[in-house]
């Protein structure tokens, strides 16, 4: 069940065009913000969660995944500062 509800301002140009594009797709206005709202937000959130990585990069991540460093003073720190971080910011 649909709840929530988005609003904004558009000029009269913005609107003709979003009618228009609908009506093409034959949805309504609802309808269709919300299919491009969300496809749009996939692309958004897969384009900020995917690292892309140079060959070089990839190798020595790889290579740290099959033999891990050893904990050392500086890992043990930044393990620290992470705990505190996520207490503070409840993660």
């Amino acid at each position: 069940m649909k709840e929530d509800r988005f609003e904004f301002r558009a000029s009269h140009q913005e609107r003709r065009q979003i009618e228009e594009a609908a009506s093409f797709l034959d949805m309504n206005i609802s309808a269709y913000l919300r299919k491009a709202a969300l496809e749009k937000s996939v692309e958004v959130l897969k384009s900020n969660n995917t690292m892309v990585l140079s060959d070089r990069d990839r190798d020595i991540f790889l290579e740290a995944l099959r033999n891990p460093p050893k904990v050392n003073k500086h890992l043990k720190q930044a393990f620290k500062e992470y705990e505190r971080f996520r207490k503070k910011k409840k993660i």
